[in-house]
């Protein structure tokens, strides 16, 4: 009983000082004491360094390549409908599409990078809808094969070996177990001089 006499008398003087001192402070000091009191007492939180982004893109063939586009930078994925075609334009302008009642141009990626017509089976084809900054184009690919998630770490040092027509809109890759998947911009794409460049 002594002890804790002892202990409860002592606890009660700190606790006076301490309410005597936050007397003589202003309320920003006050403030800035009990966040320092609070820092001192939180639960660290993982560092910025520490946590592990994740990229997520469409895998799609072109051409016999597997590649990825970002899919920030893919409006839609639809199948290839009917196309009204356009006079006056380059053979890789396949025409107009309506999708949902707005006119969408369709362009055969294989074509205009290849200047090759593609051979993939119809029914595999699909449009990657793209708009950048007012350009709004379906790109014919081959086939769409699904998404995937990497962390953004895996990226590779190095491209992996490519068609030099292709290199121009590959931004960086993706390094996993052994096999590199190039990223393929839609946006670097429809930067290009050449893909602007319709008419014949």
């Amino acid at each position: 009983m002594i002890v804790f006499s002892r202990w409860w008398a002592e606890a009660r003087g700190e606790r006076t000082s301490i309410m005597a001192a936050e007397a003589t402070q202003s309320p920003f000091e006050l403030l800035g004491a009990l966040d320092q009191r609070c820092r001192s007492r939180a639960v660290g939180l993982p560092r910025l360094e520490d946590a592990r982004e994740e990229w997520t893109g469409v895998l799609f063939r072109l051409h016999g390549v597997e590649m990825l586009a970002p899919m920030d930078e893919v409006g839609e994925i639809v199948s290839v409908t009917s196309v009204a075609p356009v006079p006056g334009v380059k053979s890789w302008v396949l025409g107009i599409a309506n999708m949902r009642g707005n006119l969408l141009p369709v362009m055969d990626l294989q074509a205009f990078l290849f200047d090759e017509k593609p051979i993939a089976d119809p029914a595999s084809r699909r449009l990657l809808v793209v708009s950048y900054e007012g350009v709004v184009a379906g790109l014919v690919i081959d086939a769409v094969l699904g998404m995937r998630h990497f962390w953004r770490d895996e990226i590779a040092e190095e491209l992996p070996s490519l068609d030099e027509r292709i290199r121009p809109f590959i931004t960086y890759s993706f390094s996993r177990l052994g096999e590199h998947y190039p990223v393929f911009s839609p946006f670097r794409l429809a930067e290009s001089e050449g893909f602007m460049d319709v008419a014949v």
